[in-house]
C-alpha cells in the first residue's frame, strides 16, 4: 500500500476589474504577458462579481491586481491585510484612499507634473505664468498648487484661484482669466472639474486665446490645446512589474503610487489654429493622438 503525499495547492493571482471596459481588457492582456513566467495560476474577475460572493472568495490569493479605480478603492477596504494588492487604472489614488490603511502598491494614471511641464514649454516657449483652479479646503488642493509650484522652471510662477473662494465656477473662471495667464494647468481633481466646468473652462479659453492644457486625451478632443494620457496595456505591464517585484521580496512594506512609466501625448491642431499658436513639428510628430482641422 502506498500513501500518497498532500499536495499543496499553488497561491493563485486574482486580477479584479472594475468593468468589461475594453481599457480595462486591454490592460489586463499586457498584466497576464507580464505575469506569464510565473507559475502562481491566474484567474480573473469583476469587481461587482466579487462583492457579491464576498472578498472571502479570494482572500487566499497570493496576490491581487485591482484594474481600476473602482475596483482599486473596493478591495482596498475590504481585502484582508495579508492579501498583497497592486492596481493599475487608477486616477489620484490619493483621492481615491489608496494611500491610507492598509498597505498597497500600484500605478496611477497620473502623468508626473515635470513631464506635463517639459511639453507645455515645448508647445509654448514663451510661457512663464501657469494659471491653475484649485480647493484651497482640501489637503488635496493645497498639496497639488505646492506640487505644481514645485515643478515649474526658477522662472515660472503660478497664478491659482481657489473654486470654493468663488461665488460660482463661472466667476472663478472669469478671475483666471483676468490674470495675464500664458496657460492653464488642470488636473483631474473631481471636486474641480466635471463636464459643466470643463465646457466652461474650454469655452472661456477660446474666447481669451489662452491654451488649456488637459489631463487625458478626452479633455483634448474636447478643446483643451494638448496634454497626455495613458496607454491600458502599458498600465497592465507595469502593474505586473510591481507586483514581480513584491511577490519575490515580501519584505518590501513602504505603499505609495508610482507614475507611470510610458504615457501618450495628444495635439489639438483645431484649437492651436483658432487662437492663434503653432505647435512644433517635433512635438505633434509625437503624439499619438493629433486632432486636425477638416
Amino acid at each position: 500500500m502506498v500513501l500518497m503525499g498532500w499536495q499543496t495547492a499553488r497561491a493563485e493571482i486574482v486580477i479584479v476589474r472594475s468593468s468589461d471596459a475594453a481599457p480595462y481588457k486591454d490592460a489586463e492582456t499586457a498584466l497576464r504577458d507580464g505575469l506569464a513566467g510565473r507559475n502562481e495560476p491566474l484567474r480573473s474577475v469583476l469587481v461587482k462579481d466579487v462583492a457579491d460572493k464576498g472578498v472571502d472568495s479570494i482572500a487566499d490569493a497570493d496576490g491581487v491586481v485591482a484594474i481600476g479605480t473602482a475596483a482599486a478603492r473596493w478591495l482596498h477596504e475590504q481585502l484582508p491585510a495579508r492579501v498583497r494588492l497592486v492596481y493599475c487604472m487608477v486616477n489620484n489614488p490619493q483621492d481615491a484612499g489608496l494611500l491610507q490603511g492598509r498597505t498597497d502598491w500600484g500605478v496611477s494614471t497620473d502623468v508626473a507634473i515635470a513631464d506635463q511641464i517639459s511639453l507645455i514649454a515645448e508647445a509654448l516657449p514663451h510661457a512663464r505664468t501657469v494659471g491653475m483652479l484649485y480647493r484651497s479646503d482640501t489637503d488635496e488642493g493645497r498639496q497639488m498648487l505646492k506640487t505644481l509650484s514645485g515643478a515649474l522652471p526658477h522662472d515660472w510662477h503660478v497664478e491659482a484661484v481657489a473654486v470654493n473662494e468663488s461665488p460660482s465656477i463661472a466667476s472663478a473662471i472669469d478671475s483666471l482669466m483676468q490674470k495675464n495667464v500664458d496657460v492653464i494647468w488642470t488636473s483631474a481633481d473631481q471636486r474641480v472639474y466635471d463636464a459643466a466646468s470643463v465646457r466652461s473652462l474650454l469655452l472661456a479659453g477660446l474666447r481669451n486665446k489662452i491654451p488649456v492644457w488637459g489631463f487625458s486625451t478626452s479633455f483634448v478632443r474636447a478643446g483643451a490645446l494638448l496634454g497626455v494620457g495613458v496607454e491600458p496595456r502599458a498600465q497592465g505591464a507595469q502593474a505586473a512589474s510591481i507586483l514581480i517585484r513584491h511577490l519575490d521580496d515580501p519584505k518590501q512594506t513602504e505603499s505609495g503610487a508610482e507614475a507611470p512609466r510610458e504615457f501618450q501625448i495628444a495635439v489639438n491642431l483645431i484649437v492651436a489654429q483658432q487662437i492663434g499658436i503653432e505647435i512644433p513639428e517635433s512635438l505633434s510628430g509625437r503624439a499619438a493622438f493629433v486632432f486636425r482641422p477638416e
